[in-house]
């Protein structure tokens, strides 16, 4: 049996990690307004569910929250025919100081092509969805 290859990551949220290759998924264009990372991987706490990390590896201090984006609107339709049996589609959550708002952004999900380990960030075309959706209300 062939030995996986892992990348060891220390982060400051979930100390060290390992890392498998498989796992790691590749944006090409990065996330909006991190452009210049392109290696992420998704970390899922159980204490935190059901949110999700997405967690830059060549940055491993740069991570964002995410969640299915029908666990906030359960007809939530980005639109572009998505192939459920190969895609995983979440929304970027923004923790908000102490005084302000949690949100979602819904209009731009992060969409994961789960066969080929790839990511993208897409913008919606349309208005419909809120890059500012509220989730929790302080």
């Amino acid at each position: 049996m062939q030995e996986q290859e892992v990348i060891n990551i220390r982060t400051l949220h979930f100390g060290d990690l390992e890392i498998p290759q498989n796992n790691v998924l590749d944006f090409e264009f990065g996330i909006l307004g991190f452009e210049d990372l392109k290696r992420f991987v998704i970390i899922s706490e159980e204490e935190t569910e059901p949110f999700k990390w997405l967690l830059a590896i060549d940055e491993p201090n740069i991570g964002f929250p995410i969640v299915d984006p029908w666990l906030l609107d359960g007809n939530y339709n980005p639109g572009r025919g998505f192939k459920v049996e190969e895609e995983a589609i979440f929304t970027i959550i923004t923790l908000g100081k102490a005084d302000q708002n949690m949100t979602a952004n819904l209009k731009a999900p992060i969409v994961i092509n789960i066969k080929e380990n790839k990511g993208k960030q897409i913008i919606l075309p349309n208005d419909k969805y809120s890059p500012t959706y509220v989730v929790s209300k302080k």
